[in-house]
């Protein structure tokens, strides 16, 4: 019986290796089944189909354990043994990364990683869980004014994804110079029709988002947030569920999602809308 080394260092995938890291993603390294490993690593594998395997470091490099992406916008995303992650912290020193996003045990221990302090600013970081949801489409009834944004919602938009950044503890209020950057991205979001809302009486009341929407990978939803006077009526539940339930229809494998683990109200929701638990999920941000 062989034992995988915890002293190997991490290094970049290499062309040969690309295969094999694809199918142990897929199983999320034998841990899960199909199609439960392949959605947990979904931002993974869409990134391999999308070519950017240079991207990813492994380890440890012979017969890959766990895996780290590191995107061009600075983001990490881990996935596969806790072993790895102080090597994996070690090779990811250099790369200014701001967010890290993905499997829970591996990210506490790429944050872990290095005791010397690699990390010049401690990350702020909390659990969450990953919900996904395959198979036969939720039956979930639509809220009315359910629909997909268009450009004339941006200014309200910006303005709801501002208070989810503070509600949602990522950080202190959008300062005024930040501000254009949140509205450049919904902006985008919007141009390609991957925001959603509900609109009550002439206002938006509701938003969500699709960080990811791939035919062979899944979707997965992002940036949920429901105006303060209109919670409590199942609007965010109900538009979670109606945009899966049209996903899967149209023949998506799974769609996902990660929610705060102390956020109650909203996995409640998220169960009645046909999602499971997926396991623990961490977000870290610096």
């Amino acid at each position: 019986m062989t034992t995988t080394p915890t002293s190997a260092q991490a290094a970049r995938l290499e062309a040969h290796a690309l295969g094999g890291v694809t199918t142990a993603l897929t199983t999320d390294f034998g841990r899960r089944n199909a199609p439960d490993g392949m959605l947990a690593n979904q931002v993974l594998l869409d990134a391999l189909d999308r070519g950017e395997w240079r991207r990813f470091l492994v380890w440890p490099p012979q017969e890959p354990a766990a895996v780290l992406y590191v995107s061009s916008t600075g983001t990490l995303v881990p996935a596969g043994d806790p072993k790895g992650g102080p090597a994996l912290a070690a090779a990811a020193e250099k790369t200014g990364w701001r967010v890290l996003v993905g499997d829970g045990p591996l990210g506490w221990a790429v944050l872990e990683g290095n005791p010397r302090g690699v990390f010049r600013r401690r990350p702020s970081a909390r659990e969450q869980r990953l919900m996904t949801v395959s198979g036969r489409p939720p039956d979930v009834a639509e809220p009315a004014g359910f629909r997909r944004a268009t450009a004339g919602d941006v200014d309200r938009l910006t303005d709801l994804a501002c208070r989810l950044h503070v509600e949602d503890r990522m950080g202190p209020p959008i300062s005024r110079s930040a501000l254009p950057g949140v509205r450049s991205r919904m902006t985008n979001s919007v141009a390609q029709g991957l925001t959603f809302v509900v609109e009550r009486h002439g206002e938006v009341v509701a938003k969500l988002d699709l960080s990811l929407r791939s035919r062979r990978r899944g979707a997965q939803i992002a940036g949920v947030y429901v105006a303060a006077a209109s919670r409590g009526q199942g609007l965010g539940g109900g538009a979670v569920g109606t945009l899966a339930r049209q996903l899967l229809a149209d023949g998506l494998p799974g769609v996902t999602l990660h929610v705060r683990a102390d956020n109650h109200p909203a996995i409640a929701a998220y169960r009645r809308a046909g999602f499971r638990d997926g396991g623990e999920w961490l977000l870290a941000l610096r």
